[in-house]
């Protein structure tokens, strides 16, 4: 190859991987739009604690269901959901059973 085909070579590839780097950043700081989600009794206990509502679902017993507006995307452990109103819940990913999503 000569230089300036090392050269272009160089630049494609660093564009590509800046382009990757780009959309995953984007990727873990967007909020995902839910409808709905179902939890379980732990992770319904976390989030009436903080003053938010978390019905008993009548179609899966064991189960509540909260209407978050938001949450973060699942590269994380952690699940952050967002309410219209009140503090940010953040309760493990493991106490959450079904999610709904909007759309």
């Amino acid at each position: 190859m000569s230089r300036t085909d090392k050269w272009v070579a160089s630049i494609l590839a660093l564009g590509i991987a800046g382009l990757l780097l780009g959309v995953l950043a984007f990727a873990a700081v967007s909020r995902i739009p839910v409808a709905h989600i179902y939890v379980n009794a732990a992770g319904a206990r976390n989030i009436i604690v903080a003053g938010h509502r978390a019905v008993a679902a009548p179609d899966w017993p064991g189960a509540y269901r909260v209407t978050p507006r938001f949450t973060n995307p699942a590269f994380w452990s952690d699940a952050t959901l967002y309410f219209r109103q009140g503090t940010v819940v953040t309760i493990p990913r493991q106490d959450i059973k079904l999610w709904v999503y909007r759309g």
